[in-house]
């Protein structure tokens, strides 16, 4: 194989790396893929035996496509080979050596749904009948990502439940029982595999012996995402022959908030003082006037290996800056741009709107159903489709329909240890049908309420006894407001896991809100929109359609036209986010991401306004990354106003 003529020369130099830990630092578009495949291929053609390289992905897709890949190289002389997933290859190794943790080679691995069971189980088994004690999902969040970074659970729990009157005693006195009764049946649950497989390395000489002996090559993929656990177990699988070669971006770090460390990736060169350091900034991807643009917001971020993004694709227009009046504005604007880009010959398929949070694309979404225009949500769930924007909704359906079972029901399930059976018990006690209005339905629902539920109920009744007595009607984000602040914000930290996140959607739609007259048109617009988007109009999974994502989910995505919505002080960078420590590094990174999805066109949309339920007006500035970029590398449009 002529490796000279298949690579670069800076692809070449990490390909042919000599033996000994490399870091690989892989700029966005530069053939990170391609490097590590012909990384392969050049070690069998070395003589190395397949069976001693340890290829290490985060997905299972990412490692089928680089074995298939290297299959088709190497003519099949991949055989022998083990690839996978952190968690595919600990797996592998405690079914051989479970008894050495003190499992039995037979145990089951809980799926999602099965570890919440357990959960609850443990909970009720310790009566922590609280009645703020977080939902198992949460919990399992909480624990997972105490495993991974290796954070004590207190301080971890303390900060995670910072907004919500939670027993933090009982949530780690929970965590305990359930480590024990996953030992005691036998089963662990997708974080243990990591844990268990990193304490088997760290207990038994003679496994991590005979690994460290077995795998004489390893490479890793993403490694900028790698957490606590992940780091130090590649650390002692290549503990022998060190000859570990790591690939990744920290310019694309941007999953902290699930236990990612980029640090592990900055501080290689410090863990092992005689690493080889290759840099590809070679993009093969985007057009330069993008990179520009890329490269002069990343550089504003301090703590990284310094590089820089170099075009091999000739010069095209430069990346558009749109100032707009406000949401509805962008969104008109972004419809009526790709209408002209579809006109102009580009598929629907190759464009794509980007967004910091999932509320940024209320307006656009709504725009888009109204205009039959096909599109996809990378999530799958549109925004008013959501569970949390759902459950607030049934307060406004309540009150404007007495007779709204749906609503009722779904309602009193958000409430501890009131399930679907005593729900539909409760409905038929008050005769199908509850006037939320009235203070006589609300004692007559009290009455029916199971004993714990009735203080619960009595801090929400205040909301709906003022419908009419201060003339809500109107006012349909007030209700909201009041909801949320009585009830639901202490729900969302209890019931979900990305909490925080749900909460700005909430705000957001209470916002959202003051462009309608009253309860009712906000209500028929909802539904108006969901049957739309229930119909053909939409474009199913493979068709063509403009992808719509947060730029979290497209990352490792890439579209000839990208837009990236609300990129405004706020908004992006998140001021939530950009107030943690190293949290504007992050959102910075996280916009450079965004940015290097694009290939051809790139479309940065800054409205000037956002209005509040109260009618007034919120003015918005240019994101700082934006006002970083030098004007001179981006051209300008007013859009419409």
């Amino acid at each position: 194989m002529d490796f000279h003529k298949e690579l670069n020369k800076e692809q070449y130099a990490a390909v042919t790396a000599p033996d000994g830990p490399s870091l690989v630092i892989a700029a966005a578009g530069t053939g990170k893929t391609r490097t590590l495949v012909y990384r392969v291929a050049w070690l069998i053609e070395q003589g190395v035996d397949p069976n001693r390289i340890l290829l290490l992905t985060f997905t299972n897709k990412a490692a089928r496509e680089m074995l298939d890949r290297a299959h088709a190289l190497t003519g099949g002389g991949v055989s022998g080979l083990l690839g996978g997933t952190f968690h595919h290859l600990a797996n592998r190794l405690l079914r051989q050596h479970a008894r050495e943790i003190d499992f039995g080679s037979d145990y089951t691995i809980l799926d999602s749904d099965d570890a919440k069971k357990l959960v609850k189980s443990c909970t009720d088994e310790l009566e922590l009948t609280d009645k703020h004690f977080p939902k198992p999902q949460v919990l399992l969040s909480l624990y997972g990502l105490a495993s991974g970074s290796q954070k004590p659970l207190d301080d971890l729990a303390c900060d995670w439940f910072a907004d919500a009157p939670i027993n933090i005693d009982g949530v780690l006195k929970l965590r305990d029982y359930y480590v024990k009764r996953k030992k005691e049946l036998n089963v662990m649950d997708f974080d243990d595999l990591l844990l268990y497989a990193l304490k088997l390395f760290q207990t038994s000489e003679y496994v991590r012996k005979l690994y460290q002996e077995r795998f004489q090559y390893v490479l890793v993929d993403e490694y900028q995402d790698t957490n606590t656990i992940q780091a130090e177990w590649i650390h002692l699988l290549a503990g022998k022959h060190k000859n570990l070669m790591v690939v990744g971006d920290d310019f694309q770090s941007i999953y902290s908030w699930r236990g990612a460390d980029y640090r592990n990736f900055l501080s290689f060169p410090e863990r092992y003082p005689d690493t080889h350091v290759y840099k590809l900034e070679t993009n093969y991807r985007s057009t330069p006037e993008i990179l520009d643009v890329a490269n002069a917001c990343i550089k504003g971020n301090p703590l990284q290996f310094q590089k820089t993004l170099h075009a091999v694709r000739e010069s095209m227009v430069q990346p558009t800056l749109v100032i707009l009046r406000d949401g509805n504005e962008q969104a008109r604007y972004i419809i009526s741009k790709i209408e002209e880009l579809k006109r102009q010959g580009t598929k629907l398929s190759d464009i794509a709107v980007l967004y910091r949070s999932h509320f940024h694309a209320m307006e656009l979404q709504m725009a888009l159903t109204h205009a039959r225009f096909p599109y996809q949500v990378t999530s799958g769930i549109r925004f008013f489709e959501q569970a949390h924007i759902k459950d607030a909704c049934t307060v406004l359906r309540l009150l404007e329909n007495p007779q709204d079972e749906l609503a009722f029901k779904r309602l009193l399930e958000m409430f501890p240890k009131l399930g679907p059976k005593t729900a539909d018990k409760i409905w038929k006690k008050l005769g199908a049908r509850f006037e939320a209005r009235t203070a006589e339905a609300h004692t007559k629902l009290l009455a029916a309420l199971p004993a714990a539920v009735v203080p619960i109920w009595k801090e929400i009744q205040p909301v709906f006894l003022a419908y009419e007595k201060e003339e809500l009607r109107d006012d349909p984000g007030e209700v909201l407001y009041r909801f949320n602040k009585a009830f639901y914000s202490e729900y969302l930290v209890e019931t979900f896991d990305n909490a925080k996140h749900r909460q700005e959607d909430l705000d957001s739609l209470i916002d959202f809100t003051a462009r309608f007259e009253n309860c009712a048109a906000f209500l028929s617009e909802m539904a108006l929109l969901t049957n739309l988007d229930a119909e053909a109009e939409t474009a199913p999974a493979g068709k063509d359609g403009v992808r719509l994502s947060t730029v979290h989910q497209a990352k490792g995505l890439e579209w000839k036209v990208v837009f990236v919505l609300w990129m405004n002080e706020d908004c992006f960078p998140s001021r939530k986010s950009a107030e943690q420590i190293g949290g504007e590094a992050e959102e910075r990174r996280l916009f450079y991401v965004a940015a290097t999805r694009a290939e051809d066109r790139l479309f940065l949309c800054c409205p000037e306004i956002r209005r509040n339920r109260d009618g007034s007006v919120i003015p918005y500035e240019p994101s700082r990354f934006v006002q970083e970029i030098p004007p001179h590398l981006l051209r300008n449009d007013g859009g419409f106003f």
